[in-house]
């Protein structure tokens, strides 16, 4: 069975659930998510493209609550725009995802075959379909080569682990264990940390990089490892556009979020591997604490070719601090002190050796973390640091010791120092 699709009640989380197994992938993922914008008198619901994350279509309009039978679709866009969106993703992407496939596109003939398209085809669909009985939807649940599983409010962990096991089957590339993942509490987290207005992040990197470069309005750029835009959205309010990726499927999700509302459509971001991008090229590239997209030599080779004037790479510094503080707490606590690893190290000798000339620099700035209460932050440094039963008290002497008050909000100051390379072709 190549195609699974989540099925269940009205409310059950399938989509959080869905989202959740796409943050585990390590392919290139398109297809389209759905999404609604509320009024006074109902809501519009528009399919969003995956491919780019910021392409979309208003498809219905509901007026009052749910009744989706009685609303206003507009057939003509379920056939043109998201027809098309499926078939890219069938052609250029490892993985299409549907969330969700429902009742609304019953009279949209060109939409439903492309869903067809997708499920013939040799590449994996997951998505989402509404516990309907429609002739269409039972069409597809019963494909032999379809699995559908039916989510309910006390089977989340069975049904997770059950399509991680089918994504394993399928020889669907899931990240190494010790990659990041961004869950949607910890992107509230650090979003709530972006807007916090005595924070030194981004604004003090973003105005080295900008003093750096000149007529911006008819730039382009390159943001690797973009996350939920935090260069990429300043940078593309002053330049003519800008190209993001990112692996996290859930970063790159809040990111298109973002563009929705801030009706910013030069943005477009793709979750691909990086090593699958081709023949392009940009004025201005931007790594900024990327992980292990610039790890490699061939990489880094790769990503300064892509710049036509210069490329930029923010990076942990050669001999920095401990996020929060937290050499102190692990000597408090009497672990072994971590060392630092994915520093410049290997990028000055990757430059030195293939006599790349390039300007290097150390930038300090503060990017606190933010609570509403001091539970929130005890919680939040317990999971940060796995810190056991036993260990609670010096941790919370720790947070009595380092934690703020500012106004409504409690903040733990994280004093941090970034290596800024800038490498001109």
């Amino acid at each position: 069975m190549k195609n699974l699709f989540i099925s269940g009640d009205i409310g059950v989380g399938k989509s959080h659930l869905l989202r959740n197994v796409l943050e585990e992938l390590n392919v290139s993922l398109g297809g389209f998510v759905t999404g609604k914008d509320y009024d006074y008198k109902g809501h519009t619901v528009y399919i969003k493209s995956l491919n780019d994350f910021v392409s979309f279509k208003n498809v219905a309009y509901v007026v009052g609550g749910t009744d989706i039978y009685s609303a206003q679709v507009y057939s003509e866009n379920f056939d043109s725009f998201g027809a098309r969106t499926i078939e890219f993703s069938i052609a250029n992407r490892d993985v299409t995802v549907m969330d969700e496939i429902g009742v609304m596109e019953r009279d949209s003939p060109i939409f439903l075959q492309s869903i067809i398209n997708a499920l013939d085809s040799d590449k994996p669909v997951v998505g989402v379909i509404k516990n309907r009985k429609d002739d269409y939807l039972e069409s597809i649940k019963s494909r032999h080569d379809t699995k559908v599983l039916f989510l309910t409010g006390s089977n989340g962990v069975e049904t997770y682990e059950e399509i991680m096991d089918w994504m394993i089957r399928n020889n669907i590339g899931i990240k190494e264990k010790k990659s990041h993942q961004w869950q949607q509490k910890r992107i509230d987290m650090y979003e709530r940390a972006l807007s916090y207005e005595h924070t030194g992040y981004p604004d003090v990197l973003l105005n080295e990089l900008i003093n750096r470069t000149d007529n911006l309005g008819a730039k382009t750029w390159l943001d690797l490892g973009a996350g939920t835009g935090a260069f990429s959205i300043p940078l593309a309010k002053k330049s003519k556009s800008v190209f993001c990726i990112d692996s996290s499927f859930n970063m790159l999700l809040n990111l298109s979020e973002k563009l929705h509302i801030q009706k910013l459509s030069n943005i477009e971001a793709s979750l691909v591997p990086f090593s699958s991008l081709q023949n392009k090229t940009f004025d201005y590239v931007l790594s900024s604490f990327s992980g292990n997209a610039l790890r490699d030599r061939h990489s880094l080779a790769k990503f300064i070719e892509m710049a036509v004037e210069k490329a930029f790479i923010i990076c942990p510094p050669e001999k920095g601090r401990h996020n929060f503080n937290g050499e102190i707490l692990e000597e408090r606590i009497g672990r072994k002190i971590k060392s630092f690893s994915g520093g410049p190290t290997e990028i000055l000798d990757f430059l030195e050796t293939n006599k790349i000339s390039y300007h290097y620099e150390e930038i300090d700035f503060n990017f606190p973390q933010v609570f509403n209460t001091r539970e929130e932050c005890f919680y939040f440094f317990r999971d940060f640091y796995q810190i056991k039963r036993g260990e609670e008290a010096i941790l919370e002497a720790f947070i009595g010791e380092y934690l703020r008050s500012d106004r409504r909000y409690y903040v733990f100051d994280n004093y941090r120092r970034a290596g800024f390379f800038i490498i001109e072709k």
